[in-house]
C-alpha cells in the first residue's frame, strides 16, 4: 500500500500547484473565507514572487495544459475585478491571467508563460466506489507555497454529496448558488484545511477522480475531511469551454419537479412528478403536462427531484434529452409510457458572484441578448411570449442605434425580419447579413408597439 501510495503521488504532484490572490485593494474583506489566513511567518512581505512571500488569501490548482493552462476552483480566484494572481510550479513563481471563472460548477482556469507542463491526468469519477482509497495534493495554510504540493490520503467517504448551504441560510432551499448544492461532491475524509481548494484528488493509480474544496473547514476545524467536484461529464464538457476562455451555457427544462409520495412508492413507481410547467421554456414546448412522473432522462433512472436538477443542469443549453414519462391516472396498470424528446434553453444565473470570460459576449448595434429563459424578466412575461420562440435582450448600451430605436433590457424580438429567432446564434446569424436598418418584431407587447427599425451604425 505505501508503495502503491508513494507512485500515485510521484505520477501527480508535478501537476499540482500553489496559487495566491493577491487583492489590489488589501483594506477590502477577504470573499470567501475558507482561502483566508490568519498571520504567518512572512505574511506582509510585498513581493509575491518571492518564495519566502505568504499571501493573505491562497488555494491550489491542477496543470490541465502543457503550455500553462492552470484549473482551480471559482472561490479561489475571488473577486476577480479586484485581483492578481500568482502560481508556484515546481519552485518557480509565474504571474497568472484569468481566461475563464465559472461560478456554477465552481471552475476557472488561469493562463501562466510556461511550456512543456505536466498536464494531470483525468480520471472518471463515476468508477468511483465508497470505501475507495484517494490521495488529495494541495496547498494548506500556503505551506506548499514552494510548489510542492502537500499530501494527505483517507478513503470516499460517499458520493453525490451536497454542498453545505450558507450559515445564514433558514431553509434548505436558500443557498443554492452551484451545482454541486443539489448533490454531486465526492465526500473524502482526508483532511482539507484551508488552502486546499483547487487541489487534486485522486486514485492509487495517479489520476486525477476530483477537484478538492476545502468547504468543510469553513464549518469548524473540529470537521475532519471535505469534498471534491467530481472528474465526470458535465466536468470535463465545462472544463473544455473554459480552457477556450468561454462560458458554458447551462441548460434549463422548465418544470418544477416534486419527489414521489410514499403511496407512490407503494405502487412501485419511481422517479419524479411534474407539478408545474413553466410557459415558453423546453418542457412546455415538448409537451409535459403537470402529473406527469419523469421516470428516465436519456436511459438513466430518475431517483427523485434532486436527480431532475444534477441531470438537466450539468448539461449545456441546446442539448436534445430523451425523458421516459409515466402519464395517466393513478391506475399504474391504466398509466402509459411516452417518450419525449427536449431541447435545452439556458438556465439564468440570480448569484451574486461574478463570472469572467477572456472571450468578450457578443453585441450587435449596442444591444445583447441571450436565451430568453436567461433573461431578467422571463418569469413576469413568459406567459405573453411567442410560444414558438424568442430571444431576451439583457443590455443595451445607451446612446446605441439600438437605444435610440427603443429596444430596452427585458425586450424580447421573436423575428428579424421575417426570420423566426429563438436562441442567441439565431439572432447574430440573422442579423449578420445586414448592412442597413433591420426590423425587429417584439413579443409579449402591443401589437402596435411590436416593431422596430434599427438602424446602421454611423460610420
Amino acid at each position: 500500500m505505501q508503495r502503491l501510495v508513494v507512485d500515485a503521488i510521484e505520477r501527480s504532484e508535478k501537476s499540482v500547484v500553489a496559487i495566491a490572490r493577491v487583492r489590489r485593494d488589501p483594506a477590502r474583506p477577504t470573499v470567501p473565507e475558507d482561502i483566508a489566513v490568519p498571520a504567518l511567518p512572512g505574511l506582509g512581505r510585498t513581493d509575491p514572487t518571492d518564495r519566502t512571500y505568504v499571501p493573505s488569501e491562497f488555494g491550489a490548482g491542477v496543470v490541465i495544459d502543457a503550455k500553462g493552462l492552470i484549473l482551480t476552483g471559482f472561490h479561489v480566484v475571488g473577486d476577480h475585478r479586484d485581483a492578481d494572481y500568482f502560481v508556484w510550479l515546481d519552485r518557480k513563481p509565474y504571474a497568472a491571467k484569468l481566461k475563464a471563472a465559472d461560478s456554477w460548477l465552481d471552475l476557472a482556469v488561469l493562463q501562466i508563460e510556461a511550456v512543456n507542463l505536466k498536464p494531470i491526468v483525468l480520471g472518471d469519477a463515476r468508477s468511483a466506489k465508497k470505501g475507495q482509497f484517494v490521495i488529495a495534493l494541495g496547498n494548506p495554510y500556503a505551506i506548499a507555497r514552494d510548489g510542492q504540493p502537500s499530501a494527505t490520503w483517507g478513503i470516499i467517504s460517499n458520493l453525490e454529496r451536497q454542498a453545505p448551504a450558507p450559515r445564514n441560510a433558514t431553509r434548505a432551499s436558500e443557498g443554492r448558488e452551484t451545482l454541486h448544492h443539489w448533490g454531486t461532491l465526492i465526500q473524502t475524509d482526508a483532511r482539507l484545511e484551508l488552502g486546499s481548494s483547487g487541489g487534486a484528488l485522486i486514485n492509487l493509480q495517479g489520476e486525477m477522480i476530483g477537484l478538492t474544496t476545502s468547504l468543510a473547514a469553513l464549518y469548524g476545524y473540529e470537521r475532519p475531511g471535505g469534498f471534491a467536484i467530481p472528474v465526470d461529464d458535465d466536468f470535463r464538457r465545462a472544463l473544455e469551454r473554459l480552457k477556450t476562455g468561454r462560458l458554458p451555457d447551462y441548460g434549463i427544462l422548465g418544470i418544477d419537479p416534486a419527489s414521489l409520495t410514499a403511496g407512490d412508492r407503494q405502487r412501485e413507481r419511481f422517479g419524479a412528478r411534474v407539478v408545474d410547467v413553466v410557459p415558453a421554456t423546453p418542457a412546455a414546448v415538448a409537451g409535459l403536462h403537470p402529473g406527469d412522473i419523469i421516470t428516465h432522462i436519456d436511459g438513466q433512472p430518475v431517483t427523485d427531484r434532486l436527480d431532475i436538477f444534477r441531470r438537466v443542469s450539468g448539461q449545456f443549453a441546446d442539448t436534445v434529452l430523451t425523458l421516459q414519462v409515466v402519464r395517466g391516472t393513478d391506475d399504474l396498470l391504466r398509466s402509459r409510457p411516452v417518450s419525449i424528446q427536449v431541447k435545452l434553453s439556458k438556465k439564468r444565473s440570480d448569484i451574486t458572484r461574478d463570472n469572467f470570460s477572456e472571450v468578450p459576449l457578443e453585441t450587435w448595434r449596442g444591444l445583447r441578448v441571450e436565451y430568453a429563459t436567461a433573461a431578467p424578466l422571463f418569469s413576469e412575461r413568459c406567459r405573453d411570449l411567442d410560444p414558438a420562440g424568442s430571444v431576451g435582450i439583457v443590455e443595451v448600451a445607451r446612446d446605441s442605434t439600438a437605444w435610440k430605436a427603443g429596444l430596452r433590457p427585458g425586450d424580447f424580438v421573436s423575428h428579424v425580419s421575417d426570420t423566426r429567432v429563438a436562441t442567441p446564434r439565431d439572432f447574430y446569424d440573422a442579423v449578420a447579413v445586414y448592412s442597413g436598418d433591420v426590423s425587429l418584431r417584439l413579443t409579449a407587447v402591443e401589437r402596435a408597439k411590436a416593431l422596430r427599425t434599427v438602424p446602421a451604425e454611423e460610420p
